[in-house]
């Protein structure tokens, strides 16, 4: 059985934990209401600008889609990987690398060349042991707090890479939010924006009436065009803030569950404790009772 020195030294090391694990748990609960707040609200205005822009196509003739539109056949893929800068988080950043590797497998096995930036040093650490895949250096500071200047940064880099390298797709892999406990692995395309061909579909059947017809100024294709960045800029800035909420998310659950266990541990420690300073103190009242009889004797 340990000494009672050994027994109070782990106590005080797991009280000094418990007070950390708390403090984290309370630190991410809290940043993840305030992304989770953004998230309500951003979903709805990306997917009402995606409505938006689709109607808007169904004015715009197919030989002028918008570059970013327009499906290619090139099988080269941009897959984005997002994940974390810290740990502590669970299994938050190796079921997103297991999940990553088995979309970036797949494509390979479709023919597809995958190049791959990642966002988070988590994650990254893990894909610079693995030489299967070219590398393109990722601004790892977007995760910590996204914004939308940043997410706009980063589609005009995804956008610009698109066009000079003639990716096919631009695939983005990160964890969707659901809740605090609950986050889905998805793999989403951002470029090129998918149209919704039902409305290509009554587009090629029906003529569009005159008193139907939109006016853009200055033109269909500059509107177009602008919409369309700004809907990528938005659907990117979502994905980053979904990303975060699961980080939080996780990290927060990780700590709740630290932190049981810690509580758990004290109360172990605790009894043992009481137990070994009982058994202390039995062994002394029987030296004193032996002694005493000894000189009575």
């Amino acid at each position: 059985m340990p000494s009672l020195k050994e027994i109070r030294t782990r106590i005080a090391t797991v009280r000094s934990t418990h007070k950390i694990t708390s403090a984290m748990k309370m630190v991410a609960a809290s940043r993840l209401r305030r992304v989770q707040n953004d998230i309500v609200h951003l979903r709805s205005y990306a997917h009402l600008l995606k409505h938006i822009l689709d109607q808007v196509m169904n004015y715009l003739p197919l030989s002028k889609q918008n570059v970013f539109m327009k499906k290619k056949t090139a099988h080269d893929v941009l897959v984005i990987c997002i994940g974390s800068n810290k740990g502590l988080c669970g299994t938050y950043n190796a079921l997103l690398i297991k999940y990553c590797r088995n979309k970036i497998d797949m494509l390979q096995k479709e023919g597809s060349k995958v190049q791959l930036m990642v966002i988070g040093k988590k994650p990254e650490q893990f894909f610079l042991k693995n030489k299967d895949t070219e590398l393109i250096p990722g601004p790892h500071h977007l995760i910590e707090k996204p914004t939308y200047e940043a997410a706009a940064d980063l589609s005009r880099q995804a956008m610009d890479l698109f066009i000079k390298k003639n990716y096919g797709r631009v695939i983005m892999v990160y964890n969707r939010f659901k809740n605090a406990v609950v986050h889905e692995l998805t793999a989403e395309q951002v470029l090129p924006v998918a149209i919704d061909e039902m409305l290509l579909k009554r587009k090629a059947e029906s003529a569009v009436l005159p008193n139907e017809r939109l006016i853009l100024e200055p033109d269909h294709e500059q509107v177009v065009d602008y919409m369309c960045r700004q809907y990528i800029q938005y659907n990117i800035y979502r994905i980053l803030l979904d990303a975060s909420a699961s980080e939080h998310g996780s990290r927060m659950t990780a700590m709740h569950k630290a932190t049981d266990n810690a509580d758990e541990m004290l109360k172990n420690l605790t009894l043992s404790y009481n137990k070994a300073r009982q058994a202390a103190v039995t062994r002394e009242l029987l030296d004193i009772v032996g002694g005493a009889e000894r000189i009575t004797h």
